[in-house]
């Protein structure tokens, strides 16, 4: 499995975590940081550790609002860094364990197959016959 970080504003990413452990088990190969829950920086200690450790093709960063202060922050460290380890924003949990659970080298092309089969979707509420659920999974 790949060494994925989470990183959000408040707790989100830990939230997501769990969320996501509940599916694939307890993984030391999941980082989660929430930044601003409190008046400390350690957030980005946390951001930086997982950076240094991390391979190019072995790590998925996800944030969670296009640049926002915490994307901001991962893309400078990232560059800073002199890493290209993929940065995807607007995380979701479909998009987290799919990548998760994938086997494929995430590669660009990979990664923006995921993204538009993750995208959230409006169910349409129509009245169904009593026990009729396939129109819903059309």
């Amino acid at each position: 499995m790949k060494r994925i970080l989470l990183a959000s504003h408040g707790k989100l990413a830990l939230g997501l975590k769990d969320t996501l452990e509940l599916f694939i088990g307890k993984s030391d190969l999941i980082v989660a940081v929430g930044a601003y829950v409190d008046s400390t920086s350690h957030y980005i200690e946390e951001i930086q550790k997982f950076i240094d450790s991390a391979d190019d093709d072995g790590a998925i960063i996800f944030t969670d609002i296009y640049g926002g202060s915490v994307n901001q922050q991962v893309t400078r460290m990232v560059l800073a860094a002199g890493k290209k380890i993929p940065i995807v924003t607007s995380m979701n949990l479909p998009i987290v364990l799919s990548v998760a659970l994938s086997e494929e080298e995430m590669t660009s092309a990979a990664i923006e197959q995921l993204s538009r089969d993750c995208i959230p979707k409006v169910v349409t509420l129509q009245k169904e016959e009593e026990g009729d659920m396939d129109a819903f999974f059309e």
